[in-house]
């Protein structure tokens, strides 16, 4: 007994002392960079054939210990589905009576633990780039405009014909997992820069309108890279 109760006082005073030494404060920022959907009327990702849209996130991270924050971020991203896609696969879309196309936009929140793996400490040489990764739960809200086809017949040929596209209002929420990692590095005395490659993953696979689930990955995903840059507080 005597034996534990000194390892765990041990243990609180490493901790504390680690806390005391590390340079890292609470900070809130502001990304922005390019982003892209991955959903069953995207484009074709495996021939890169999707559109590359604006994305936007105002983060804030609260120094939990040396090696951890927690950290909220909520954010804007640009979604269209472009128009890659020839007669084929819209007839089977339109078979189904599912949208081939959209426009909108995605909204987010989510909160996360994130974990350095080289924090500046007493004793060590700073580092120059500071790598960190984490991983946490969100909710995301897509407001579309969705584009439908309808099959009106077919040609001499035995080929579907589609008639003209309609559009229709609508929208969708999901809780999706964010995984994010990043490189940061400081720069005059207050701030930070850092970038970030971003996927939020969603529980489901209709933020497209479209859950028809011809893609390999079934739940639909809003990537991003963006560049960061915080203000560190001293409070």
């Amino acid at each position: 007994m005597k034996k534990t109760l000194f390892s765990l006082l041990i243990f609180l005073v490493v901790l504390g002392v680690a806390e005391a030494q590390d340079d890292r404060t609470d900070r809130i920022g502001v990304g922005i960079g390019p982003s892209m959907m991955y959903g069953d009327n995207t484009g074709v990702a495996r021939k890169f054939k999707f559109k590359v849209l604006p994305s936007l996130t105002a983060d804030y991270h609260k120094k939990l210990h040396t090696f951890v924050d927690l950290r909220g971020s909520v954010g804007w991203q640009m979604i269209n589905s472009g128009d890659f896609y020839n007669n084929g696969p819209k007839v089977k879309i339109a078979s189904n009576n599912l949208p081939h196309g959209f426009k909108g936009n995605a909204f987010y929140a989510d909160i996360m633990p994130v974990v350095y793996a080289n924090p500046n400490q007493s004793g060590y040489l700073p580092a120059l780039l500071k790598v960190y990764a984490g991983a946490g739960i969100g909710v995301a809200y897509a407001r579309r405009t969705d584009r439908y086809l309808s099959v009106i017949g077919e040609d001499i040929y035995g080929e579907s014909i589609l008639g003209n596209a309609r559009s229709i209002k609508d929208s969708n929420t999901s809780l999706y997992i964010p995984i994010r990692l990043g490189v940061t590095k400081d720069f005059k005395e207050d701030w930070e820069i850092a970038l970030e490659p971003i996927a939020l993953i969603s529980f489901v696979g209709q933020l497209d309108g479209n859950d028809q689930q011809q893609k390999i990955i079934k739940p639909d995903i809003l990537a991003q890279f963006q560049i960061f840059i915080r203000r560190k507080l001293d409070f």
